[in-house]
């Protein structure tokens, strides 16, 4: 592992101990090193949207998505999650979506969680429930808060049920078969 990637596990690990202003800064270092390391974008919208700023949550996040754009200049038929350098760039979308969602920019959130979901069609990352949210007006935040809820009584019904019915109406995912 190179001293990058030591440096954003290390600052992901203090995001999840909520250490979210250290976390940040070793982030920055990590740009300061590589202004084009999608992984440190990715995690300083996290840090950021812990700590309640929006702007820059909003700017790191388009900044990564930027960044990746560039990478994939024509989107892939599929990504796979399995593959650890791709989570980076699966996260940065779907961050450029959710804030786009926050933003009231529905078409554009709507095209990337669709995309999201045709590249990656096992959806090893969410995005259906993301997707049916917002089908169902509510919001990123909110889907949090239902798997927090379905996490602390073992039972995610709630949001199997939401993607059911909203895929009924806007089909947007293919349930793989196994």
């Amino acid at each position: 592992m190179n001293k990058k990637d030591e440096m954003y596990y290390d600052a992901m690990d203090l995001l999840n101990e909520d250490e979210v202003e250290e976390a940040i800064e070793i982030l920055q270092e990590i740009l300061k090193m590589d202004m084009d390391f999608v992984p440190a974008y990715v995690g300083l919208a996290a840090g950021f949207r812990e700590l309640g700023n929006f702007k820059k949550e909003r700017e790191c996040a388009n900044l990564g998505f930027e960044i990746t754009k560039k990478m994939f200049p024509v989107w892939p038929k599929r990504i796979e999650w399995g593959i650890m350098d791709n989570r980076a760039y699966m996260r940065s979308i779907c961050d450029k979506a959710t804030i786009s969602q926050i933003s009231g920019d529905r078409k554009t959130s709507e095209e990337l969680y669709r995309l999201l979901l045709k590249m990656n069609p096992n959806d090893n990352q969410g995005i259906r429930y993301l997707i049916a949210g917002m089908f169902a007006s509510l919001g990123p935040k909110d889907i949090d808060d239902m798997f927090d809820e379905g996490n602390a009584k073992q039972d995610w019904s709630k949001l199997r049920k939401m993607v059911i019915d909203q895929n009924k109406k806007h089909n947007f995912w293919k349930e793989p078969k196994y």
